[in-house]
């Protein structure tokens, strides 16, 4: 039953129209914005969004007059809605596996929502490229759904996402590699929990010196709010 339940919610959302009214009505993209407000509250920024669908999220948390944004996907007809919904940005069609840009073009990369479509190996490949167009002081947002222990409602709604790889914080972490984690936090997002990640380029062994630096002024600020919800290291920030 739950598989037939499930293809017949893919069936309907495949229609552009039908899953950009979904996303209006069930998101609040507002807390998107929020979250990453010291990245995205912004002027003269070159801004890439993967899998940016129709761009009901990117309507809502870019602002598209003041920055220069890309949002790509690998559904046409998304990309189509995208395009006539949202004029002022740039919507392509393109394999975010084979980004067709110059290294170092972007100064945020946005994965909102995004990874949980995708296996591991997909989401490597697709984060290889995104840490190639990001330049070396950019940085790589991610927004993803957890599962939480007691939050029924929320629960049995991600078990019939279309997304199929929902991971726990743990799995999300694992798939970082060649970045530094500088800032991890969970948020609300409508019903749901969601944890945030906001990554900086770096060898996979070690941040390099000015991420450090960073760590070391987030940790500051944690430790000044009496923040004990994220613990910040030399080593990016852990959740407890």
């Amino acid at each position: 039953m739950r598989g037939i339940v499930i293809r017949l919610i893919d069936m309907v959302l495949s229609a552009p129209a039908v899953f950009e009214w979904q996303q209006r009505l069930c998101n609040d993209y507002s807390a998107v914005r929020e979250e990453f407000k010291t990245h995205l509250d912004s002027s003269g920024k070159d801004i890439l969004d993967i899998g940016c669908s129709t761009g009901a999220c990117a309507g809502k948390v870019v602002s598209m007059d003041k920055n220069r944004y890309v949002g790509i996907d690998t559904r046409a007809d998304y990309i189509k809605t995208a395009s006539e919904r949202y004029p002022r940005g740039a919507f392509l069609h393109m394999d975010a596996r084979r980004l067709d840009f110059m290294d170092n073009r972007f100064d945020v990369v946005i994965l909102s929502g995004t990874l949980h479509h995708m296996d591991d190996g997909l989401t490597r490949e697709c984060l290889k490229e995104a840490r190639r167009v990001l330049k070396n002081d950019g940085a790589v947002l991610v927004a993803e759904p957890v599962f939480t222990k007691g939050s029924f409602l929320s629960n049995l709604l991600l078990g019939l996402d279309r997304g199929r790889f929902i991971r726990s914080l743990e799995g999300y972490r694992g798939l970082f590699n060649g970045f530094s984690i500088i800032r991890e936090n969970f948020f609300r997002f409508s019903l749901h929990r969601f944890c945030s990640f906001v990554l900086v380029k770096a060898s996979i062994s070690s941040p390099p010196q000015p991420v450090a630096g960073a760590l070391r002024r987030l940790a500051a600020n944690k430790i000044e709010k009496g923040n004990a919800g994220c613990v910040v290291s030399s080593q990016g920030a852990r959740g407890l």
